[in-house]
């Protein structure tokens, strides 16, 4: 082992002997289901499509969704093939299925940041706003700490994960903004019925 790998494992490990309890072990599946294929990022994504003064940044959330399918399920994790952690010490319980497919980098954190990234660049400051933008970097990062204390990542993937999410909501919000119409105001402030 690598001296990477082993801090990966001695992270893994803290977190078990440190963290573990059952209402974590109660909670965290329950949380990581909520990253599984993006639900929780997609219906965030519907929601901002249904405002018309924040649909692009919907379509970017659904763009920042398949930036990260691209690469990291389709690009990264092929070429890097990374064996789980729970595959390399053999035998661990596991609360949740076996994920499929390899570890590097964590598709659960690089989409969770992207669609937080792309929601933390909504416009105004208002109350409602500022809560959306912290609301989605908590429920992000819960995430992909979820997926250290199921034993499926190593913290390395996470971090991975979670910076090029950031890179890629960033991404996506230039190329929705690039492609999609903007609704433009009222010419010279003039009143509409």
């Amino acid at each position: 082992m690598n001296g990477s790998t082993l801090m990966d494992f001695a992270i893994l490990d803290a977190i078990q002997e440190h963290l573990r309890s059952p209402f974590l072990d109660a909670v965290m599946p329950f949380v990581t289901h909520l990253g599984d294929l993006g639900i929780v990022w997609l219906v965030t994504a519907a929601v901002l499509v249904a405002q018309p003064k924040r649909r692009v940044y919907g379509i970017a959330v659904v763009v920042a969704l398949l930036l990260t399918v691209v690469v990291g399920s389709l690009v990264l994790k092929p070429l890097v093939g990374r064996m789980r952690p729970y595959d390399a010490v053999g035998g661990f319980p596991l609360l949740i299925p076996p994920p499929t497919g390899d570890s590097f980098p964590s598709n659960h954190s690089m989409a969770s940041f992207a669609a937080a990234t792309v929601i933390c660049l909504l416009p105004r400051a208002g109350r409602g706003v500022t809560a959306a933008k912290i609301g989605a970097i908590v429920v992000a990062a819960l995430i992909a700490f979820s997926r250290l204390y199921l034993y499926v990542h190593f913290p390395s993937d996470i971090l991975v994960g979670a910076v090029l999410g950031v890179a890629l909501g960033f991404a996506a919000v230039a190329l929705a903004k690039r492609f999609m119409p903007q609704p433009k105001p009222p010419a010279g402030g003039a009143v509409h019925p």
